[in-house]
């Protein structure tokens, strides 16, 4: 702002032509000398010599009404500027006045327009004043004058409007003196807002209470359950509502929410990378596949289980795996193939699943992390937003894919639709048609263009360049990764236990394996190398590391074939399937005669060894001793099937066997024994013997 001007020469006084003053220089000078106007010599401008400028407070009555005119319409023409500035304008010298504004952060958008308009209004005044040589007083009233006479210019006129506070009394529109003169003297130029009470009523803990539940009940209900409790004096639903109103969305969500939803709309860290390089740290985690394909063993339809491996620093899908279902072999092939393409990482970073947290992986002697030098890192419980790289890539790569295939049955597919591709799977299975399901082989090639596609397509995380595009530059500027040679790799990816050695034989996995180098090692913990896909032998490892030899399966036996580790775990995996069909039926089976049905808890109950026992009935069971002491001894009751040795449960066997072929009828029970017993060690045991006895006859 310029500064405060009370001396004005003979010229400018010519030029500003001010009521009751001449046109001319001329006349003007001489007017002062005639009435002694004060004046102070200065030097002339733009010319040698002087100059005098006569005081405005010298100049007739009439003369300097006009001269405040002329200021009050030269402050209009500057003022468009001034509530552009972020605080109120201090003038320079005595007229200036401090002002402190609330915190930016605690004002609303009509406060800050209200105090900006302030003090555009307040800069004016104090120029006017300062111009002038005018009283404040004259400077307001003339201020407010012009306003209302529609003499201000549009723009000052405006910010005298929105100046002015609207709660109070109507009036014309402008603020009035008395409020230009508070104003003046204040500290701070923004308003007043009404704010709501942040003080917690007597009844609030009660209303929560009931609010705040799993079931997340509405508002009618929580305040209808808290009436119960309030008596007589209760608030109004109207209260309970503004109560959740002033609530923090995290605060008013609590109880109703679970711990890990409520991670949902709580604040976050999001973690950067730009300082890693690859193979610093890898995240995996498992993905049910979302559409159906064909299984490899006897093409019925299923969904595959697809385990992922992907650098954190290059956004690359390292290394995958797909299997039948969730297993620690499932990971370990995965990392097999993301070591084996692209090196050694220095950290695995996943979640707490079973395929993750086992002794094949994790164990520090014998678990494959450990052997390939890497460091297993484990988010917390329930926190997969840590892990939300692993987790996009599925969204990106599989859920996506998986929605391009006829066989799609994700969460978001239409239910009509879906059920209608269930039905159209397992029409065709029954009928013996055409199955409209992806090949195994298929699919796994389907697999590896999804990933080879991801890898070459742009990612926004990395500005635009792809996860390849990326890898490669980092190989470019000089980085290399650490792989093993072909020795290295095929020992270190076996996985390995600890075994105790006994007579050179290696007990595993229901397999017996034997080699004559191992005489001396009598009772030593070895450590045993084992292929997953490849049961005939194992390499037995000294507990420091060293080779010691490989144990042939059933190397002092004969006529035996070892099963493989992944095909024992199918037949355990298909065991636990019947077992779950068996007792479906069972239950379909009671349902259809008419079971009789548990009853349910009484309101009185005792618990004793972890038994429900009725009142009732403590009272008569000493009756019921005191009876069973008397009583005769019952007849001795037939062993259990369990307890019977094998030629017994044979011989059962075959008498049952007998009686179905005929077509008798049997109890279920024991028509479910007889379809599980020959599958058991002990049925072939029996039976292997039986024939032996009857060819040696």
């Amino acid at each position: 702002m310029a500064s405060a001007k009370s001396h004005y020469s003979a010229a400018e006084l010519a030029a500003l032509r001010l009521p009751g003053l001449p046109t001319s220089e001329r006349n003007i000078r001489a007017r002062a000398d005639r009435e002694g106007w004060n004046y102070v010599v200065t030097p002339s401008r733009g010319r040698s010599g002087e100059r005098r400028e006569f005081a405005a407070a010298s100049l007739p009555a009439e003369a300097r009404a006009g001269l405040l005119q002329h200021a009050v319409t030269a402050v209009t023409a500057t003022a468009r500027t001034l509530p552009k500035q972020s605080s109120a304008v201090r003038p320079t010298g005595a007229l200036a006045a401090p002002v402190a504004l609330f915190p930016e952060s605690d004002l609303t958008d009509r406060q800050r327009l209200e105090r900006d308009a302030r003090a555009g209004v307040l800069s004016a005044v104090r120029r006017l004043q300062a111009d002038t040589g005018c009283s404040q007083e004259a400077a307001l009233t003339t201020l407010l004058t012009s306003a209302r006479a529609g003499r201000l210019d549009a723009h000052l006129d405006r910010m005298l409007r929105l100046a002015r506070d609207n709660r109070g009394r109507k009036g014309d529109g402008y603020p009035s003196a008395r409020t230009l003169k508070r104003w003046l003297g204040a500290s701070n130029l923004a308003p007043r807002v009404p704010r709501a009470s942040l003080d917690v009523p007597t009844w609030a803990s009660v209303f929560l209470r009931e609010y705040q539940q799993p079931q997340k009940p509405s508002v009618e209900a929580a305040y209808r359950a808290a009436c119960a409790q309030w008596g007589d004096t209760r608030p109004s639903i109207h209260q309970c509502r503004r109560l959740l109103a002033k609530l923090g969305s995290v605060t008013r969500e609590r109880g109703r929410m679970g711990a890990r939803e409520l991670k949902n709309i709580q604040p976050f860290v999001r973690r950067t990378f730009d300082m890693l390089q690859p193979n610093d740290v890898w995240s995996a985690d498992g993905h049910t596949f979302d559409a159906e394909v064909q299984h490899p063993l006897h093409g019925r339809p299923f969904r595959p289980e697809i385990t992922t491996f992907i650098d954190i620093a290059t956004r690359r899908v390292v290394g995958w795996s797909v299997d039948l279902a969730e297993s620690s072999h499932a990971v370990a092939d995965a990392l097999r193939c993301g070591v084996e393409r692209c090196g050694i990482p220095a950290i695995i970073y996943v979640d707490n699943g079973s395929g993750y947290r086992n002794a094949m992986m994790a164990d520090a002697a014998t678990g494959l992390i450990g052997r390939i030098g890497s460091t297993v890192e484990h988010s917390l419980p329930y926190n997969s937003q840590a892990r939300g790289v692993i987790e996009r890539v599925h969204k990106t790569i599989w859920v996506a894919g998986a929605k391009q295939l006829p066989a799609y049955l994700g969460a978001v597919m239409d239910r009509e639709a879906r059920l209608e591709q269930f039905k159209l799977t397992r029409r065709a299975l029954k009928s013996g048609g055409a199955m409209p399901l992806m090949p195994w082989h298929l699919f796994v090639q389907w697999c590896v263009e999804r990933v080879a596609e991801y890898n070459a397509r742009t990612h926004r995380s990395l500005r635009g360049i792809s996860p390849d595009a990326t890898w490669a530059n980092h190989v470019a500027a000089g980085w290399s990764p650490e792989t093993l040679t072909p020795e290295e790799f095929d020992t270190l990816f076996r996985p390995r236990v600890t075994r105790t050695l006994a007579r050179a034989e290696i007990r595993l996995f229901n397999n017996i394996y034997f080699a004559r180098e191992l005489e001396e090692f009598h009772g030593l913990e070895a450590h045993i190398a084992y292929d997953i896909h490849d049961a005939s032998r194992v390499w037995v490892y000294a507990p420091d590391g060293r080779l010691i030899c490989t144990a042939e399966a059933n190397g002092n036996a004969k006529h035996y074939f070892p099963v493989p580790v992944v095909e024992q775990a199918r037949q355990k995996r298909a065991k636990g399937r019947l077992a779950r069909v068996d007792t479906k039926r069972d239950e379909i089976l009671a349902e259809l005669h008419g079971a009789p049905a548990i009853a349910a808890p009484a309101a009185q109950q005792i618990v004793i060894g972890g038994r429900i026992v009725e009142p009732a009935a403590l009272a008569q069971r000493a009756a019921v001793l005191d009876a069973a002491e008397t009583a005769p001894e019952p007849a001795t009751q037939a062993a259990s099937r369990s307890e019977r040795s094998a030629a017994d449960n044979y011989a059962e066997w075959l008498d049952l066997d007998e009686r179905l072929a005929a077509g008798e009828a049997v109890p279920e029970a024991d028509a479910r024994w007889h379809r599980t017993y020959q599958s058991t060690a002990q049925f072939r045991a029996q039976a292997k013997k039986t024939t032996t006895t009857r060819k040696q006859a």
